[in-house]
């Protein structure tokens, strides 16, 4: 049977999760249509000794595709997953980190739109979690409205996603920085011809203290970075670049003022340099497509906020 999904999955320093993402892919993609792709980021302890020893162990159960990508070095989760790109065979690709988990009808959802193939992405929806995996498993699904402008509304994860390899081409993630998935999505979304967003629920999100997103320094900037310079790239792309200038406005003004949650002076005053620097570089590109007074507003307060931010 050939292969209609390729999940992609780094792995590194997440030992004590990673029994609940292996039962999770055994319930939830365990047909031979899919194969997972697991990238060892050089992981320092055993967390991918922990997915060799399930899958050995549950051989005669598993009926997904596995590989395993050993990368000699650490280069970040945006290298790992480019690692996988490079050999991934499904007709659409999918990601799952590896300290989260998959519901147990992910496949049962998805399964009907990947063989169809009609769809440049098909979206869905995820639940957060801290300790125990939740018991929810969507009955019914249903067609929500979707647009190329869907990850500004419903957030920039490519986990909550499946997107056609054909119509990704040459995409891949930018290695050394956080918040790659932004760069991705505005990428992605700014290719695909069509999308279908789904309210099923088919990923659980682990929530937990140590994660990229659980703490702030100046780094945070390369959010609005990511943003900015992924949508001067693409704007041409885009139908409504009205809503997407204003989006960017939005993104910059909640950017900084999470800037005065960073605890540390000397970096709460770098990210705020940073991001004035960003804005500067888009203000002609905000200029020349926005029309919405709130926008100018949200996007004027912004740039007031970290030229101030930067003295504080």
């Amino acid at each position: 049977m050939a292969i209609q999904l390729s999940l992609i999955c780094p792995v590194y320093k997440v030992a004590e999760f990673i029994p609940d993402l292996m039962q999770s892919l055994l319930l939830g993609v365990n047909t031979d249509q899919v194969e997972i792709i697991f990238v060892d980021d050089s992981c320092p302890e055993n967390s991918i000794d922990i997915c060799e020893t399930f899958i050995l162990e549950n051989a005669a159960e598993i009926k997904f595709n596995s590989t395993i990508i050993k990368q000699s070095i650490n280069k970040g989760q945006a290298a790992a997953r480019n690692a996988a790109l490079l050999i991934a065979k499904g007709e659409y690709i999918g990601f799952i980190d590896s300290d989260d988990a998959i519901a147990t009808n992910y496949w049962d959802v998805l399964s009907p739109y990947v063989q169809a193939a009609k769809k440049d992405i098909i979206e869905f929806g995820f639940e957060e979690f801290t300790t125990s995996l939740p018991l929810s498993e969507t009955s019914k699904v249903t067609e929500l409205a979707s647009s190329n402008l869907n990850p500004f509304y419903s957030g920039f994860f490519v986990w909550t996603r499946l997107y056609k390899k054909e119509m990704l081409g040459e995409l891949t993630f930018p290695e050394g920085m956080i918040y790659e998935d932004i760069f991705y999505n505005i990428h992605a979304f700014s290719k695909a011809k069509n999308t279908v967003k789904l309210s099923a629920i088919l990923v659980y999100y682990r929530k937990r203290s140590g994660s990229t997103t659980s703490s702030r320094t100046s780094t945070y900037s390369q959010l609005l970075l990511n943003l900015v310079d992924s949508v001067k790239t693409r704007i041409n792309y885009f139908d409504d670049k009205g809503i997407v200038v204003s989006q960017v406005a939005k993104f910059s003004l909640l950017s900084a003022l999470k800037g005065f949650k960073i605890k540390e002076k000397k970096e709460r005053k770098l990210f705020f340099s940073k991001c004035n620097l960003i804005n500067s570089s888009f203000n002609s590109t905000f200029k020349k497509y926005n029309n919405s007074y709130l926008a100018k507003l949200k996007f004027n307060l912004s740039g007031l906020i970290c030229c101030v931010g930067r003295f504080l």
